[in-house]
């Protein structure tokens, strides 16, 4: 008997360790926008979760999701930059993906419509990184050009004009472009191969980081330094990394994101304190996220709804250590939420949750990091448990099971967002005449009594 029992522990203890192996190995990647996140697992797949209204997860609809659900199955995605209410992503072939709100044309597709799926930006094949902004988009191309479109007002494309453009368009001439980023409203930060610091757009408190308040609306060099690493831009604050770990901030300094013990803004690119251990740093809103070369995890700024992590909503003029773990390895600052991941590929989130960019499954903040849950399920296999259909692909009649019998309203959305076919069902088993759609891939909407949405993908042949 104690034998068996010793063989049964044991098997329940291998057991548990395999779940949990498996649980901990999901997470490879985060990224978070204004109040969505976007997250690539170990086996590839593209997933999302939290604000939807303009499509911003590109799951084909715009209804809000409260826990991860699958976005893409394709394991091709080379780059991928979240903004403010859109994606931006490039693949393995050089190809321009976006998808989200594009109220000025930041997409790039040459119209200010949203977009609720991946959709390929133009036939280009050499594009190599993204950075999606708030209202404006720039680009490299592998050849070191830089690109950029959508909103210029004060000169943040960089084309020496204040007009904006629904497509890309190439600024200046120079081949040399290593990093940039968007991520402000109305200025623009990038680093060179060599090394160097440049900015244009806006100029509001000190945001160019030239010592003056003047916007300009061409790329200028920063400074003389040539050992410029990496760079996040928010509103009108930045924080950088140079190639010696230090850490350096300019610009507005309003809820102390600046990180240098006071709100004050600084005009040129300053030093935070004298550490040499800084591997990256995230800045969106008015808070920030930083990790050390030692796997520490570190948070200042505004903290109303606990984005910091801390267990309160006091902020921080300075970096303070988020727990003792040494085992973070990568950051994302949403508006007013964080999300952070360790080595063990376990994701966290902390902070608002208005619209479930906790991915917790509810809409309560929280001021402490949490884990988001590595088994949540695909849409397609959410939708099966309560509903089928079939054929898919289908020519002209799609039969949609409803095993409850219950009213249901049915609404297809193409890939462009728009509803295409709107009905009512209420029985076990009924039939959605598509013949009249194009070919193509459509999103059913499927809404029960209680108010839950359910989304199934087809295809139309």
């Amino acid at each position: 008997m104690k034998t068996q029992l010793h063989h049964n522990i044991l098997i329940y203890a291998m057991l548990m360790v395999f779940s949990e192996s498996i649980v901990a190995q999901c997470w490879q990647s985060v990224q978070t926008g204004g109040n969505h996140a976007l997250a690539f697992k170990t086996d590839g797949t593209l997933w999302g979760w939290g604000e939807n209204g303009s499509g911003m997860l590109g799951d084909g609809s715009n209804i809000d999701k409260t826990e991860p659900v699958l976005i893409s199955t394709a394991l091709d995605w080379a780059y991928l930059s979240v903004g403010n209410e859109y994606n931006l992503a490039v693949k393995t072939n050089g190809t321009l993906w976006a998808w989200g709100r594009s109220f000025y044309g930041q997409v790039g597709d040459g119209t200010t419509n949203s977009l609720f799926v991946p959709t390929q930006i133009g036939t280009d094949t050499n594009w190599l990184k993204v950075s999606a902004g708030v209202s404006h988009t720039l680009a490299i191309k592998t050849d070191g050009t830089l690109w950029a479109w959508g909103k210029n007002n004060y000169g943040q494309l960089g084309n020496g004009t204040t007009t904006q453009t629904k497509v890309p368009i190439q600024i200046g001439t120079d081949t040399d472009w290593k990093e940039v980023n968007a991520g402000a409203y109305d200025h623009s930060i990038a680093i060179k191969t060599d090394g160097t610091l440049w900015s244009w757009g806006r100029n509001f408190s000190g945001a160019l980081g030239d010592g003056t308040n003047n916007s300009r609306n061409v790329p200028a060099q920063i400074g003389f330094d040539t050992d410029w690493k990496i760079i996040t831009v928010s509103h009108y604050s930045n924080l950088a990394i140079k190639t010696n770990g230090t850490l350096w901030s300019w610009g507005d300094n309003t809820d102390g994101e600046l990180g240098n013990g006071t709100k004050t803004d600084k005009l040129v690119p300053t030093q935070v304190g004298t550490e040499t251990n800084w591997a990256d740093v995230k800045i969106r809103y008015s808070h920030v996220q930083a990790l050390k070369t030692n796997g520490t995890l570190y948070a200042w700024g505004y903290n109303s709804l606990g984005q910091l992590g801390t267990g309160t909503n006091i902020p921080s003029l300075s970096p303070i250590a988020i727990g003792t773990d040494t085992n973070w390895v990568g950051i994302a600052a949403g508006s007013n939420f964080s999300a952070a991941l360790k080595t063990d590929g376990t994701l966290r989130t902390t902070g608002d949750n208005q619209s479930g960019n906790l991915g917790d499954g509810t809409k309560t903040y929280r001021r402490t990091y949490g884990q988001v849950s590595c088994t949540a399920l695909s849409v397609n296999d959410f939708d099966t448990f309560s509903f089928q259909i079939h054929p898919n692909p289908v020519l002209n009649s799609l039969t949609i099971e409803n095993p409850k019998g219950e009213t249901c309203k049915l609404q297809v959305i193409n890939q462009l967002g728009q509803q295409v076919l709107k009905e009512k069902i209420n029985a076990s088993s009924a039939s959605l005449h598509v013949s009249t759609l194009v070919k193509g891939l459509y999103f059913l909407n499927i809404t029960s009594e209680n108010g839950e949405t359910h989304t199934i993908k087809f295809i139309k042949k």
